[in-house]
């Protein structure tokens, strides 16, 4: 921990206090959680940010999508609205956010809405698509509603047994309350994570006898060309533009394809302008012949609607979700075995 942040210390024990008071009230009854008859599906991490909550999320959306009527619900953070909104055709990310739309982009035959009010929601989300399984992403602290499966995440470089609450640390908070989670998985492995380390890992968690450890790791797909550019030809240089926790592991990515990276980094959500837009453009000139944009789905999203005409080579690179030492089957089982029976 920095010095700076260790000066925070005092607020951090202040805000540990005020979330342990609220989860004591909810534990026991003393704050009321709404409850729905169907299977809510809670996705979630301790900590603040870049776990990969929406590959996962898009993961379980895709495990149940064809056998019972999916709808995903988000917070939908960094929109410009407020309320219950159902994605469509049209949206926007000023509208529902960029990680809803980028859900709804990507997983076909899904409803995807965003609300604050996560009980709100459900009643929307009931009343309009009337969904079997409804997936909450992001709504571990969420105590007003009662999940039904509760998926904990937590990555490989940094596990929440390692972090502080806010602000000195980044929970949200405490690492007890890793308690209420079913599924823990450990996001963002290496690939070649040893089973040695993988015991180390699941016993600094020190999960409890009911609880399921399970490690996975980003896949990159092919680059995928925006609108009408051109196809990934083997280009020399990249310039990684994002708006994301920690884009190094993709510039690492574009280097294994053989290009040089150039970093253009921005705060995670961020809005892009028709200024970045110029400043983008002006990077690729510099950089040269052979030169193209790169940047995540997250991001597309966005940057898209900002160009007039698209007249450089752009891509996203999509990424899913791998499970390691053959617990990919596991893991849907659990998800679709809870399912059934609620």
């Amino acid at each position: 921990m920095s010095k700076a942040r260790l000066s925070l210390f005092p607020l951090s024990v202040i805000y540990d206090g005020v979330t342990r008071i609220k989860n004591f009230l909810y534990d026991k009854d003393i704050l009321k959680s709404n409850k729905f008859q169907i299977p809510l599906i809670v996705i979630g991490n301790l900590s603040v940010g870049g776990t990969g909550k929406t590959p996962h999320t898009e993961l379980v959306a895709s495990l149940v999508k064809d056998i019972f009527k999916t709808a995903v619900l988000s917070r939908g953070y960094g929109r410009k609205t407020s309320g219950y909104f159902l994605a469509n055709q049209n949206s926007t990310s000023q509208e529902i956010g960029d990680e809803p739309l980028q859900i709804f982009n990507t997983i076909s035959d899904i409803d995807v809405a965003v609300c604050e009010d996560r009980t709100t929601g459900v009643q929307n989300l009931l009343e309009s698509v009337n969904p079997e399984v409804v997936i909450l992403d992001d709504a571990f602290q969420h105590r007003k509603i009662q999940g039904s499966l509760y998926i904990l995440l937590t990555t490989f470089q940094k596990l929440f047994t390692e972090d502080f609450i806010l602000p000195a640390g980044n929970l949200r908070e405490s690492a007890s309350n890793k308690e209420r989670a079913n599924v823990i998985i450990v996001t963002k492995c290496p690939v070649n994570l040893s089973r040695t380390e993988r015991k180390k890992i699941i016993e600094k968690i020190n999960p409890s006898a009911l609880q399921k450890v399970f490690f996975s790791y980003i896949q990159y797909s092919k680059p995928k060309p925006f609108a009408d550019t051109k196809n990934w030809n083997n280009p020399k240089t990249a310039l990684l533009v994002t708006g994301i926790v920690n884009p190094n592991p993709l510039a690492t990515h574009l280097q294994s394809l053989g290009c040089a990276v150039k970093q253009l980094n921005f705060p995670d959500h961020y809005d892009y302008t028709q200024n970045d837009i110029k400043k983008i453009k002006t990077e690729i000139q510099l950089l040269g012949k052979n030169t193209v944009l790169v940047t995540t789905s997250k991001d597309a999203v966005k940057l898209k609607v900002l160009f007039n005409k698209i007249d450089i080579n752009a891509f996203e690179i999509p990424i899913k979700v791998g499970f390691l030492f053959d617990q990919e089957n596991e893991f849907k089982n659990i998800i679709l075995e809870h399912v059934r029976k609620i």
